[in-house]
């Protein structure tokens, strides 16, 4: 049992490089006023093992007692194993916020420690969330894509959700879509929607993923196109791919519907995805004014044939 008493340590002689130490150091210069005055308050946590000090939590406060040339405070708990060592260090920092970024390296760490089949039950209480939960299942399925995606993910590129397409793929797939997710940055919607469209007609068509991105839709942004304009260009053309009907109806509707409606603020949508040949119309107004000239708008497109076509469009599909 090892003596949990304070003791006085150099901090030359704490080792901080631990792969249990998850969370970021913080700087250390916000607490050189604190130390100067009142001297280390909250000692650091640490194990004494093969002679060495390992520090298990406490980071900032050895750095900032380094750079006053103090003694740091520790307390040494037990902590006889790797599993041991993170659960201590992420209890110590559990009024810290844990980003994606941070769950990441916590699931990765267990994943090599801890059999498969044990990874969400012992993993998902550290993260607070239910061990048989929808995205607890997104983190186990994540241990079995490629580093470069954990990349992408703490950099914010690419959403977790998204592992629920990237785990059905294979590896030449999955680095067939890579480039799609180095520079631009998606949301949750549009990654799954854009990998499921792919995924459900490389399935449907027999193709792989790598042959469908060879289309001149899919060519990389360029320099004049902004990053969001890319995310839904590739969105578009991988729906198109998936709906090549649906995609057609919808371009034949949009093309009637400017003719329309030009030189108004009226909106028509189809009603159903075509099924049902029925459209809305809608506009905004916030004055008696607006509402006049939308009214005589409404009156004027009412008398267009192009009503017709619209009609018969969504019938005849």
């Amino acid at each position: 049992m090892i003596d949990s008493s304070i003791c006085n340590v150099s901090p030359a002689e704490i080792d901080c490089s631990g792969p249990w130490l998850i969370y970021p150091e913080t700087p250390a210069e916000k607490l050189i006023p604190s130390f100067r005055k009142h001297g280390q308050l909250v000692p650091v946590l640490a194990v004494h093992e093969s002679g060495r000090t390992l520090l298990i939590a406490g980071r900032t406060r050895v750095s900032a007692a380094s750079m006053l040339g103090m003694d740091v405070l520790v307390r040494y708990i037990d902590a006889s194993d790797d599993i041991s060592k993170i659960v201590l260090h992420l209890e110590e920092n559990a009024t810290r916020l844990m980003d994606d970024s941070l769950k990441l390296d916590v699931v990765r760490y267990f994943s090599t420690r801890v059999d498969a089949s044990e990874l969400a039950k012992t993993v998902a209480p550290l993260l607070s969330i239910k061990p048989k939960s929808r995205d607890m299942q997104f983190w186990v399925d994540w241990m079995d894509l490629e580093p470069q995606y954990d990349e992408f993910l703490k950099l914010g590129h690419i959403p977790l959700a998204a592992v629920s397409v990237l785990s059905k793929l294979n590896g030449d797939e999955r680095e067939a879509l890579r480039r799609f997710f180095e520079k631009l940055s998606w949301s949750r919607s549009n990654a799954v929607n854009f990998l499921t469209w792919l995924y459900e007609t490389s399935r449907r068509e027999n193709k792989a993923v790598s042959e469908l991105l060879a289309a001149p839709e899919f060519e990389s942004a360029g320099e004049s196109e902004s990053p969001k304009d890319a995310v839904a260009r590739f969105c578009k053309a991988a729906k198109e791919l998936r709906y090549p009907k649906l995609s057609e109806l919808e371009k034949m509707h949009n093309k009637i519907v400017s003719d329309i409606c030009a030189g108004t603020k009226w909106r028509v949508e189809p009603v159903g995805s075509f099924e049902t040949g029925e459209v809305m119309i809608q506009t905004r107004f916030k004055n008696r004014e607006m509402m006049q000239k939308a009214m005589a708008d409404l009156e004027s497109i009412a008398k267009f044939s192009g009503w017709e076509d619209l009609f018969e469009l969504g019938r005849d599909k």
